[in-house]
């Protein structure tokens, strides 16, 4: 009977540092999230500053865009 109320209150503190424990350490900045666009060409998302525009089309590479000309 004892080691059922010793492992019930280890249990317990187990459960009550672990809460307090992730409580106090400090959330994760919020992530910025970036607009994704397509490639016209291959369909390859991309991150729209790192894309390259060509009137309305999204590009990967200068490549792609020759080949859609």
């Amino acid at each position: 009977m004892r080691i059922l109320v010793l492992i019930a209150i280890g249990l317990l503190l187990y459960v009550i540092i672990g809460n307090l424990l992730r409580k106090s350490r400090p959330s994760s900045p919020n992530a910025v999230s970036e607009k994704m666009v397509q490639c016209h060409h291959c369909g390859l998302h991309i991150l729209e500053k790192e894309a390259i525009q060509d009137d309305q089309n999204y590009y990967c590479s200068q490549e792609h865009i020759e080949a859609d000309k």
